[in-house]
């Protein structure tokens, strides 16, 4: 009697897993990082969570990389609400939001803390409040990643060592003024091209995130690494309006606390892969410095940060980073 309860009870609860799971609402997310980033596991992470939190009503497929497109083609398809889920970059923002150009300023954050710090607190608010205007539902936000400086010769911890050094760049005006404002010759040679410049002392210095310079295996040639961070990349974790407004109530709250869930675990996994990465690259033999030359260099970059905080709102924004609110 009391097995075939037991019985009757498994299979109960086995015919109600097939139905919820048969009900649900599979959602598309995209990100454009491999499964292999922080972020991509991330957004596997949400939709796992959500459906512990929707009990089973939503489900989510994670698309990325070029699977529908990079993220100027992926954006028109968020805003049709044909891709439900988005971790998108701040430029993805930046033509209807234009307070959000201030993000990929160089030397705006000191560090990812710092970034993270602002983007949970106070600035994040506004700038959520900022997005909602414009249909841009934010949940939460990502650490991206953040770029410094290696050197085939020499650490560079202080904004004088920059001067007269040949520094390899992406082509985008802020950063080339950046470089100009240290006292450097700037150059904006193909990636691929970087090691063999480096060897030869055709360049000096490059710049990239930690993970890359490892995998590029541009350590090799360039074993001096400067933590500069003068790019901190903030994501954003975007719901479609359409999504959204067909939640109730008790369901936006379950999305948000998957996102604030995602959040903290894509954090865990980033600080965990850079503090990997620092100790495969010591192990090879490179040497590693802070920067303290933060304060002087954004004083030299005042003229270049002008024209992206020119309104009042952007500005104030901008204080708030830099005083820690």
């Amino acid at each position: 009697m009391g097995m075939k309860k037991i019985t009757l009870g498994l299979l109960a609860g086995l015919m109600l897993g097939m139905s919820a799971t048969a009900g649900a609402t599979e959602l598309k997310g995209w990100v454009r990082e491999a499964v292999d980033y922080p972020q991509h596991q991330g957004l596997q992470y949400f939709f796992d969570r959500l459906k512990v939190t929707t009990g089973g009503k939503y489900t989510g497929k994670v698309l990325c990389c070029n699977e529908i497109g990079e993220q100027k083609e992926v954006l028109p398809k968020f805003q049709k609400g044909e891709v439900d889920i988005a971790l998108f970059t701040s430029s993805a923002f930046e033509k209807d939001v234009t307070e959000m150009r201030i993000l990929s300023l160089p030397f705006l954050f000191r560090d990812p803390e710092q970034m993270m710090h602002s983007l949970n607190g106070e600035v994040g608010r506004d700038l959520k409040v900022m997005m909602e205007k414009e249909g841009y539902i934010a949940l939460g936000w990502y650490d991206g990643g953040a770029r410094s400086f290696y050197s085939r010769n020499k650490l560079l911890p202080y904004a004088s060592d920059f001067k007269g050094v040949k520094i390899r760049l992406p082509n985008r005006k802020d950063l080339i003024a950046m470089a100009q404002a240290l006292g450097a010759e700037t150059s904006t040679l193909s990636f691929d091209k970087v090691p063999a410049a480096l060897k030869s002392g055709d360049i000096d210095v490059a710049e990239n995130d930690l993970v890359s310079y490892y995998t590029s295996e541009h350590y090799k040639v360039a074993p001096y690494y400067t933590f500069s961070y003068h790019l901190v990349s903030p994501i954003a974790m975007v719901v479609s309006k359409q999504l959204w407004t067909k939640l109730s109530d008790k369901e936006k709250s379950e999305f948000q606390q998957a996102a604030t869930e995602s959040a903290a675990h894509a954090a865990k996994l980033r600080a965990a892969t850079d503090a990997e990465f620092k100790a495969k690259l010591e192990k090879a033999g490179v040497k590693f410095s802070p920067f303290r030359g933060s304060a002087t260099t954004i004083a030299l970059m005042k003229d270049a940060y002008a024209p992206v905080a020119a309104s009042p709102s952007a500005t104030a924004l901008m204080v708030k980073i830099m005083t820690g609110k």
